[in-house]
Protein backbone atom coordinates (compact mmCIF):
# COMPACT_ATOMS: atom_id res chain seq x y z
CA UNK A 1 0.00 0.00 0.00
CA UNK A 2 1.56 3.59 -0.87
CA UNK A 3 0.75 6.27 1.31
CA UNK A 4 -1.16 7.85 -0.91
CA UNK A 5 -3.64 4.66 -1.02
CA UNK A 6 -3.18 4.89 3.11
CA UNK A 7 -4.31 8.75 3.24
CA UNK A 8 -7.18 8.13 0.94
CA UNK A 9 -8.45 5.40 3.18
CA UNK A 10 -7.97 7.35 6.33
CA UNK A 11 -9.56 9.76 5.06
CA UNK A 12 -12.50 8.41 4.02
CA UNK A 13 -13.10 6.53 7.81
CA UNK A 14 -12.36 10.52 9.21
CA UNK A 15 -14.72 11.85 6.93
CA UNK A 16 -17.15 8.93 8.04
CA UNK A 17 -16.44 9.95 11.29
CA UNK A 18 -18.22 13.09 10.42
CA UNK A 19 -20.95 11.70 8.96
CA UNK A 20 -19.91 11.81 4.85
CA UNK A 21 -20.36 8.65 2.95
CA UNK A 22 -17.35 8.60 0.85
CA UNK A 23 -15.29 6.39 -1.38
CA UNK A 24 -11.64 6.33 -2.53
CA UNK A 25 -12.86 7.36 -5.66
CA UNK A 26 -14.24 10.37 -4.79
CA UNK A 27 -11.32 11.59 -3.37
CA UNK A 28 -8.35 13.19 -5.32
CA UNK A 29 -4.17 12.71 -4.19
CA UNK A 30 -3.00 14.79 -1.32
CA UNK A 31 -1.86 17.15 -3.04
CA UNK A 32 -5.04 18.26 -5.45
CA UNK A 33 -7.18 18.54 -2.10
CA UNK A 34 -5.19 20.46 -0.53
CA UNK A 35 -4.82 22.68 -3.68
CA UNK A 36 -8.38 23.28 -3.62
CA UNK A 37 -8.47 23.79 0.19
CA UNK A 38 -5.44 26.17 0.34
CA UNK A 39 -7.99 28.74 -2.40
CA UNK A 40 -11.17 28.18 -0.57
CA UNK A 41 -9.02 29.11 2.97
CA UNK A 42 -7.72 32.03 0.97
CA UNK A 43 -10.73 33.11 -0.97
CA UNK A 44 -12.56 32.98 2.48
CA UNK A 45 -9.94 34.86 4.66
CA UNK A 46 -9.54 37.65 2.06
CA UNK A 47 -13.47 38.58 2.92
CA UNK A 48 -14.04 41.33 4.94
CA UNK A 49 -15.60 39.87 8.66
CA UNK A 50 -18.83 41.11 7.75
CA UNK A 51 -19.41 39.55 4.30
CA UNK A 52 -17.85 35.92 6.09
CA UNK A 53 -20.66 36.81 8.94
CA UNK A 54 -22.85 37.47 6.25
CA UNK A 55 -22.68 34.37 4.21
CA UNK A 56 -21.11 31.91 6.32
CA UNK A 57 -24.64 30.23 7.02
CA UNK A 58 -25.54 30.19 3.49
CA UNK A 59 -25.09 27.20 1.12
CA UNK A 60 -21.98 28.16 -1.00
CA UNK A 61 -21.39 25.02 -2.68
CA UNK A 62 -22.94 25.49 -5.91
CA UNK A 63 -21.45 29.08 -6.75
CA UNK A 64 -18.34 27.79 -5.50
CA UNK A 65 -18.72 24.99 -8.18
CA UNK A 66 -20.35 27.07 -10.85
CA UNK A 67 -17.16 29.55 -10.26
CA UNK A 68 -14.81 26.39 -11.19
CA UNK A 69 -13.58 25.97 -7.68
CA UNK A 70 -13.72 22.54 -7.42
CA UNK A 71 -12.34 21.29 -10.53
CA UNK A 72 -9.27 19.56 -9.10
CA UNK A 73 -11.99 17.40 -6.89
CA UNK A 74 -15.25 17.43 -8.23
CA UNK A 75 -16.61 15.34 -4.81
CA UNK A 76 -16.12 18.28 -2.34
CA UNK A 77 -19.19 19.60 -3.64
CA UNK A 78 -20.82 16.79 -2.15
CA UNK A 79 -19.42 17.67 1.17
CA UNK A 80 -20.07 21.44 1.33
CA UNK A 81 -23.44 21.17 -0.16
CA UNK A 82 -26.46 21.79 2.55
CA UNK A 83 -23.44 23.07 5.14
CA UNK A 84 -23.57 19.99 7.21
CA UNK A 85 -22.41 21.68 10.07
CA UNK A 86 -24.12 24.78 9.83
CA UNK A 87 -21.53 27.26 8.79
CA UNK A 88 -19.75 27.05 5.88
CA UNK A 89 -16.34 27.81 8.36
CA UNK A 90 -16.67 24.76 10.74
CA UNK A 91 -17.72 22.60 7.67
CA UNK A 92 -14.64 23.74 5.80
CA UNK A 93 -12.87 23.32 9.48
CA UNK A 94 -14.00 19.63 10.00
CA UNK A 95 -12.48 18.73 6.22
CA UNK A 96 -9.45 19.90 6.59
CA UNK A 97 -9.34 18.20 10.23
CA UNK A 98 -10.08 14.66 8.40
CA UNK A 99 -7.55 15.25 5.19
CA UNK A 100 -4.58 16.51 7.39
CA UNK A 101 -5.22 13.54 10.49
CA UNK A 102 -5.20 11.33 7.47
CA UNK A 103 -2.40 12.82 5.30
CA UNK A 104 0.08 12.77 9.23
CA UNK A 105 -1.22 9.02 9.75
CA UNK A 106 -0.81 7.77 6.25
CA UNK A 107 2.95 6.70 6.51
CA UNK A 108 2.66 4.83 9.44
CA UNK A 109 -0.83 3.29 8.29
CA UNK A 110 0.98 2.17 4.17
CA UNK A 111 3.70 0.91 6.28
CA UNK A 112 1.48 -1.65 8.57
CA UNK A 113 -0.64 -2.45 5.41
CA UNK A 114 2.78 -3.11 2.40
CA UNK A 115 2.50 -6.03 0.70
CA UNK A 116 6.14 -7.47 -0.25
CA UNK A 117 5.72 -8.69 -3.62
CA UNK A 118 7.24 -12.73 -3.45
CA UNK A 119 9.97 -12.47 -5.38
CA UNK A 120 11.43 -9.82 -3.13
CA UNK A 121 10.74 -11.72 0.18
CA UNK A 122 14.21 -12.70 1.46
CA UNK A 123 12.90 -16.21 2.86
CA UNK A 124 11.18 -16.81 -0.91
CA UNK A 125 14.53 -16.32 -2.23
CA UNK A 126 15.94 -18.20 0.25
CA UNK A 127 14.19 -21.33 -0.51
CA UNK A 128 14.78 -20.87 -4.37
CA UNK A 129 19.06 -21.07 -3.65
CA UNK A 130 19.08 -18.00 -5.64
CA UNK A 131 20.08 -14.48 -4.37
CA UNK A 132 17.05 -13.28 -6.87
CA UNK A 133 14.62 -14.48 -8.71
CA UNK A 134 15.51 -16.09 -11.62
CA UNK A 135 14.74 -13.47 -14.77
CA UNK A 136 14.41 -14.90 -18.75
CA UNK A 137 12.71 -12.07 -20.49
CA UNK A 138 14.23 -11.28 -23.84
CA UNK A 139 17.74 -12.55 -22.84
CA UNK A 140 18.39 -10.94 -20.30
CA UNK A 141 19.53 -14.11 -17.76
CA UNK A 142 18.42 -17.85 -19.12
CA UNK A 143 16.08 -19.40 -16.39
CA UNK A 144 18.21 -22.06 -14.21
CA UNK A 145 16.41 -24.85 -13.28
CA UNK A 146 14.90 -25.34 -9.69
CA UNK A 147 17.82 -26.74 -6.81
CA UNK A 148 16.20 -28.40 -3.79
CA UNK A 149 18.60 -29.98 -1.24
CA UNK A 150 18.89 -33.48 -1.04
CA UNK A 151 19.80 -35.80 2.01
CA UNK A 152 23.12 -35.40 0.76
CA UNK A 153 23.49 -31.69 1.31
CA UNK A 154 23.86 -31.76 -2.44
CA UNK A 155 21.45 -29.69 -4.57
CA UNK A 156 19.16 -32.18 -7.01
CA UNK A 157 17.87 -31.28 -10.74
CA UNK A 158 14.14 -30.39 -9.90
Amino acid sequence: MTDEEAFKQLAVEALGGFGWSVTVDDLPDYDSAFEVLRRLNEWWLGLDQFTRDLITGFDLADGLWNSGWMNEWPGLYQLISGNPFGRFSDTMNDIVACLQSAHNRAPDYAAEHAVTPMADDPEYQAGQGNSAPPVGIDGLLPLQPRRRPTGAGKPAEV
